[in-house]
């Protein structure tokens, strides 16, 4: 499937709000890093080496077989070299771009191997990343990522949180295979698309993403209208509970509190609203 991004209005077609789920209680970190959410108004942008999944935003750079002819091989290798060496005389470089032509690693696919490890690098240094999801009653999101639903899950104003990070805001795209980009697309847009792209195996989470370059593992203390829902565990302590809910109506005032509860005729969860 190929990615469509719609500059202009791209945001009428995300859900809202869109959700997150969080631990109270992280154990062994005296910081608390994922409650600060709600305490501190602290949104943190995780770098890309520290998913779960070991191929998020690690895809190998690959361009598609059709692109891989001479004509566009050597056009290409133009094209990045005057990048690279700035400067540099016409014919030195249509040298350098033959010679790395018939090195054979366009035929072979060797020519992505030489830069993955670097690409890899880069990605978890310069890229942040906040994961949400569309699903606030997700039964196997609620006990992966808040601690067996003795955490709680967080509803956040789309439109608040595009124009706080300032950065991509897009859909993640399930598929089988690696995806393959075109060897003209602009960096951005092939970035994108490796940083959006994930096994069908997690397609059950419905996820979106920010992406921001120059925002690895940063932190942006959210405005009060961007969090619109806050939602408790239905094995939330008591005591916990108390805090959870003044903290909300203290920093998120506007925001509505649910209680998630186990329905008894069906394998789902209720929202019960308290506040």
């Amino acid at each position: 499937m190929e990615v469509q991004f719609d500059h202009e209005g791209f945001l009428y077609n995300i859900p809202q709000p869109l959700y997150k789920y969080r631990v109270w209680e992280e154990p062994c970190k005296e910081k608390q890093f994922q409650r600060r959410l709600l305490t501190d108004r602290e949104l943190y942008l995780a770098s890309a080496d520290q998913f779960n999944d070991p191929f998020d935003a690690a895809i190998p750079f690959k361009y598609k077989d059709e692109d891989l002819t001479q004509d566009k091989v050597f056009l290409k290798l133009m094209q990045t070299g005057k990048q690279r060496w700035p400067g540099i005389l016409e014919e030195e470089l249509h040298h350098r771009a033959f010679q790395e032509q018939m090195s054979g690693k366009f035929e072979s696919g060797q020519y992505w191997k030489e830069s993955y490890e670097r690409f890899k690098e880069d990605n978890a240094k310069n890229l942040g990343v906040l994961s949400l999801t569309s699903k606030k009653d997700h039964l196997l999101m609620w006990s992966h990522y808040a601690d067996s639903h003795k955490g709680f899950c967080v509803g956040f104003d789309k439109y608040a949180l595009y124009e706080l990070t300032g950065g991509t805001l897009a859909a993640v795209q399930y598929e089988k295979e690696f995806p393959k980009v075109g060897i003209f697309d602009d960096d951005a847009s092939k970035l994108l698309r490796l940083l959006i792209t994930k096994s069908v195996n997690w397609m059950y989470e419905d996820e979106y993403r920010i992406v921001k370059v120059g925002a690895a593992r940063s932190l942006h203390i959210l405005p009060e209208n961007a969090i619109t829902e806050v939602i408790l565990g239905m094995k939330m302590a008591e005591n916990i509970k108390d805090i959870v809910v003044e903290n909300t109506r203290r920093n998120f005032p506007a925001a509505k509190i649910y209680q998630s509860m186990m329905n008894l005729d069906e394998f789902k969860l209720d929202m019960i609203p308290i506040f």
